[in-house]
């Protein structure tokens, strides 16, 4: 097949070079105000996210005794934690009890904190 990556196309052949950081920016590289460089891009107005669609279509009849999809799915997840699954088990508890909470240890040597600026 010869090297990696031999076959496929050159990269700004894929997708255009990235917008160089030009007047339709400030300092922070925030656009300003009056910018049309992504007016109409994004989302269309009145689309729901992801998550909105998935409760919605959970919400939905999912079995001919009207348990909604959402159910039937929780009812599954129970049957895999009681047959041993550890991903399951994991699952049920972090939604049950809560997720443990991580702590870190931080220690220093108390020498002044380096501060980077990158141009």
């Amino acid at each position: 097949m010869g090297e990696a990556g031999q076959n496929r196309p050159h990269r700004s052949k894929i997708m255009p070079d990235p917008i160089k950081n030009g007047s339709n920016r400030d300092v922070k590289g925030q656009f300003v105000d009056g910018n049309t460089a992504s007016k109409g891009k994004g989302r269309p107005k009145g689309t729901g996210s992801i998550p909105d669609i998935l409760k919605k279509i959970g919400e939905e009849d999912g079995t001919v005794d009207g348990k909604s999809k959402l159910d039937v799915i929780m009812y599954k997840v129970y049957q895999f934690a009681v047959e041993g699954k550890p991903w399951a088990v994991q699952f049920i508890a972090d939604r049950t009890e809560g997720k443990a909470k991580e702590f870190r240890e931080v220690t220093h040597n108390n020498q002044a904190i380096k501060v980077l600026t990158i141009d």
